[in-house]
């Protein structure tokens, strides 16, 4: 992770807070920070949820680094940022693999990156293609997908602002592993692939955090096998909503627009088809972990949804 040497470093151990105080304990944490402060939390899990919280609630104030280290054990580093300053320079220091990099390696990238802007709906690049760029996610949301040749959809992956799209085929030389499409209106940092490789070679603490980035995502992909593998669709679908919780107890709003999710798309992230998915969301809300209209998923509860996750509740669908 990126060295928090002199920095003000405040350790929180997520595990010991209750559920419903999280996000609000995290939150103000992160307010009484300085600019180049730094929140290390241990956990169990990734929070995706409070990530997307935070997104909603301080855009462009933080740089965001989880690591999972095996045996659910996760440590998870927020470090605030003077979000007054937009330049892509600063932007780019935002950015995980970034963070360490000296100042003449990042302005150099700067002057041969572009921006592009898609509309949400667009797709980035498919599957198969020659996509030559290393992209940062600097606004907005994305999401990975594969599509079968009998056209069932598997989401891999969103990805948010800081977050990078297309490493591998940029350091392997070969084409894109996934389809990746704009969730919501976005704006990506393109740096065509040459550059990206020249960086590497000129300051090593670059290489190294693309090293870490490749070794995170083996990590994911073993996960997301063992997922689709052992456990059973009720329980993907569980685990994937717990993205979607909000802070609270009960049933609560869902982050992220989660009610504008077409039970396709929740298909597609759970590894299953649009049937199988419509009665696991039916046994989910009568159980009393979601709260569905016209099908679509506007209220979660948490703890219900882990019960789930878990296999405490019931058979499978």
């Amino acid at each position: 992770m990126p060295s928090s040497v002199g920095r003000v470093h405040t350790p929180i151990d997520m595990r010991s807070l209750p559920m419903s105080a999280r996000h609000s304990s995290v939150i103000a944490a992160f307010d009484r920070l300085p600019v180049g402060g730094v929140l290390e939390l241990a956990s169990d899990n990734d929070h995706k949820a409070l990530r997307a919280d935070l997104v909603m609630r301080r855009p462009m104030e933080f740089l965001w680094d989880a690591r999972n280290m095996g045996s659910q054990r996760w440590v998870i580093r927020i470090e605030r940022v003077d979000a007054s300053v937009e330049d892509l320079e600063h932007f780019l220091t935002r950015c995980a693999p970034f963070a360490n990099v000296s100042r003449e390696v990042i302005a150099r990238v700067v002057q041969v990156a572009t921006e592009r802007n898609y509309r949400a709906g667009e797709t980035i690049f498919d599957e198969g293609e020659q996509w030559d760029y290393l992209g940062f996610v600097r606004s907005g949301r994305v999401v990975f997908t594969l599509l079968s040749r009998d056209g069932k959809m598997q989401t891999l992956l969103e990805r948010f602002p800081g977050d990078a799209v297309n490493e591998t085929p940029v350091f392997d030389g070969g084409s894109t592993v996934y389809r990746c499409e704009a969730m919501a209106d976005s704006n990506l940092v393109l740096i065509p692939r040459d550059e990206v490789l020249r960086a590497c070679r000129q300051d090593p603490e670059l290489a190294l955090s693309f090293l870490v980035a490749s070794s995170q995502a083996r990590r994911r992909s073993i996960s997301t096998i063992a997922d689709l593998s052992f456990a059973h669709v009720l329980q993907r679908v569980a685990k994937w909503l717990l993205n979607y919780t909000g802070p609270g107890e009960g049933l609560t709003p869902g982050l992220l627009g989660v009610e504008r999710l077409s039970q396709a798309q929740i298909a597609a992230a759970a590894g299953t088809v649009r049937d199988m998915a419509a009665r696991a969301l039916i046994r989910l809300r009568d159980s009393g972990a979601v709260e569905l209209e016209r099908g679509r998923v506007k209220k979660l509860d948490r703890a219900i949804l882990e019960s789930f996750v878990n296999n405490i509740e019931g058979t499978a669908v």
